[in-house]
């Protein structure tokens, strides 16, 4: 699934109950500072994995953000011809 779907869908709810998409931005938004910070107090056995999961938060928030900036589905590299192969 590409993310342009991912976000048509959020843009249908966010018109379907925008007052309610507002909150449960502002809602996430926290959660991913929380995330955030948490990171600066992991100890070293869990710190990849705080990190990994702040990342991911913020990238669900950025994607949350801008619903309304659309991106361009990237082309699949064309294939090597068998000729150009040594």
């Amino acid at each position: 699934m590409h993310s342009n779907e991912v976000k048509e869908r959020c843009r249908h709810l966010r018109a379907a109950a925008p007052r309610e998409w507002d909150a449960f931005v502002a809602m996430f938004a926290e959660y991913t500072a929380e995330a955030i910070d948490a990171v600066s107090e992991a100890g070293a056995e869990t710190i990849m994995t705080q990190k990994g999961f702040a990342l991911a938060n913020k990238a669900w928030l950025k994607t949350f953000s801008t619903l309304d900036v659309s991106v361009p589905v990237q082309p699949l590299p064309a294939p090597i011809p068998a000729a150009a192969i040594p």
